[in-house]
């Protein structure tokens, strides 16, 4: 389950990165330095770990992971479902966010013959809002 601003399935934002890794060291994981920020990724999951508190502002899902927003919206899904469920959109950059959940946004798999509403969901990130 992905809850905006808040968790996706039993891992949440503002966890300690050594939070993070005893809950994941089964799986396995790569952990990436970056200016502010280490990343943690497993097969569906990536974690950004902020450097100065040292606590996660943000998952993202991608892949096979299997998790819903809302019990309806996963990796795979389109713009054009969230339009069948009425909930609103809006594009900023590359992202896809939603006015009425703050704290999640969406991005779109690039595929051949582009049409935003038939593009897939290629990721699904929950951030602290």
């Amino acid at each position: 389950m992905i809850i905006n601003g808040v968790s996706v399935g039993p891992y949440q934002l503002g966890w300690r990165l050594q939070e993070l890794e005893e809950k994941i060291s089964i799986s396995g994981f790569v952990e990436e330095e970056l200016d502010k920020h280490y990343t943690i990724t497993t097969n569906t999951l990536k974690f950004w770990v902020e450097k100065e508190q040292g606590e996660i502002t943000q998952i993202t899902v991608f892949g096979e992971y299997e998790g819903k927003f809302l019990g309806k919206i996963g990796v795979g899904n389109r713009l054009s479902d969230l339009n069948d469920l009425d909930i609103k959109w809006i594009k900023e950059d590359y992202v896809y966010k939603l006015p009425d959940y703050p704290g999640i946004c969406f991005e779109l798999e690039d595929i051949d013959d582009w049409d935003e509403l038939l593009a897939p969901i290629e990721f699904i990130s929950i951030y602290c809002s």
